[in-house]
C-alpha cells in the first residue's frame, strides 16, 4: 500500500489529508494548523505547514508515501515556490511539489479535468486550465477587483445607501449597515468603512445577505449586481478558451457555498449566454486534490 498526502495551506488555516492509493473515498489521517499564507508571515506559516506534515508522515513509512502536493496562499505573488519546495523535499525526502492553493482549487473542484475554477470568499478570482495552460481573470484586489465578494457586496451596499441619501431618501439597508459598522450616523459609517481592513468590511455582506432572503428590494439588487459582475467574468474566461472549450466551471468560496441568491444569480446569468457551461460544487477539502495530480503531470505539466 502507498499513500499520498496533500495539504491546502490558506489565510486561515491549514488542512493536511493521507489517502490510500487504492481507496480515495475517506482521507486515511488528517491534520490541521493555522494560517498559511506565506506572503503575509513567511515563518508562522512554515511553521504550521510542518507541524501538519509531521503529523501525517511520522506514523508512516516514509518508502511508502508516493508523494505530497502543497497549495499555499501567497506563494506565486511572494515569487516563493521554488524556496518552500526545497525545504520541504529537504526535511522530508519525499517527492513533492508546491502550487498555488487556487490551483489546487482548481485541481480539486475539476477532478483533474480542464475548465475553471470561480473563488468568491472575502475577495474574489476566477481561474481556468486548459491543455496545461493556466488562465486568469479578475482577482485584482478591493480597490481594483474582486467582484462579487463579500467585499464587493459590502461595498455596493453602503454605496446604496449612500446613494439614496443623497438623493434625499432613506434607504432600507442603512439600519443593518449602521450597526454592522457601529456607527451612529451615515457620515461616520463612511468613515468607519475607510478605516478598517478588507476583511472586516467585507462582514457588510451578511446582513445584506439576511435581509436578502426576507426578499428586501434592495438587497437583493445588491446581491444580484454583484454576482452579474462575477457572472461576467466566468463568460470572459471561457471566450479564452481555445474550441473545443472545456464547459465545467467549480464553485468555492463563501459567498458561492452560503448564499443562495448570489449562486443562482451567477449561474442564471451565464447559462443564458452560455448554456452549454456546467457548474460544479466543491464539497471537499482541496487537499483531496493530490488524488488527481497524475492527470494534470500526465498532460505535459502543469505550466503557468
Amino acid at each position: 500500500m502507498t499513500y499520498l498526502i496533500g495539504v491546502d495551506c490558506g489565510g486561515t488555516h491549514i488542512v493536511g489529508q493521507t489517502w490510500c492509493n487504492d481507496t480515495t473515498s475517506q482521507p486515511y489521517q488528517e491534520a490541521t494548523a493555522g494560517p498559511g499564507n506565506v506572503l503575509l508571515d513567511f515563518d508562522g506559516a512554515m511553521q504550521n505547514l510542518t507541524s501538519v506534515l509531521d503529523q501525517l508522515v511520522s506514523p508512516l513509512p516514509v518508502d511508502q508515501i508516493e508523494h505530497i502536493l502543497i497549495g499555499v496562499a501567497g506563494i506565486e505573488t511572494a515569487g516563493l515556490t521554488e524556496q518552500v519546495q526545497q525545504m520541504i523535499a529537504q526535511r522530508y525526502h519525499i517527492a513533492i511539489d508546491v502550487i498555488s492553493d487556487a490551483k489546487l482549487a482548481l485541481l480539486n473542484g475539476l477532478s483533474g479535468e480542464d475548465g475553471a475554477l470561480v473563488i468568491a470568499g472575502t475577495g474574489s478570482v476566477v481561474y481556468g486550465r486548459q491543455n496545461s495552460q493556466f488562465l486568469r481573470v479578475g482577482g485584482w484586489g478591493a480597490a481594483l477587483g474582486d467582484e462579487g465578494s463579500a467585499y464587493d457586496i459590502g461595498r455596493r451596499a453602503l454605496k446604496q445607501v449612500l446613494t439614496q441619501a443623497d438623493a434625499g431618501k432613506a434607504s432600507q439597508l442603512t439600519p443593518a449597515i449602521l450597526k454592522q459598522l457601529q456607527a451612529p450616523n451615515i457620515a461616520a459609517a463612511v468613515k468607519q468603512f475607510y478605516a478598517q481592513n478588507r476583511q472586516t468590511n467585507a462582514k457588510l455582506a451578511l446582513p445584506i445577505a439576511e435581509l436578502a432572503t426576507r426578499d428586501d428590494p434592495e438587497a437583493v439588487m445588491v446581491l444580484t449586481a454583484a454576482a452579474q459582475s462575477l457572472a461576467e467574468q466566468i463568460m470572459t474566461i471561457y471566450q479564452r478558451f481555445t474550441d473545443p472549450k472545456p464547459t465545467k466551471v467549480a464553485l468555492s468560496g463563501s459567498v458561492l457555498q452560503k448564499n443562495p441568491i448570489v449562486r443562482t444569480a451567477i449561474i442564471d446569468a451565464v447559462q443564458r449566454e452560455l448554456p452549454q457551461i456546467k457548474f460544479i460544487n466543491i464539497d471537499t477539502n482541496n487537499a483531496h486534490a493530490v488524488i488527481y495530480w497524475h492527470k494534470w503531470t500526465n498532460q505535459g505539466g502543469i505550466q503557468a
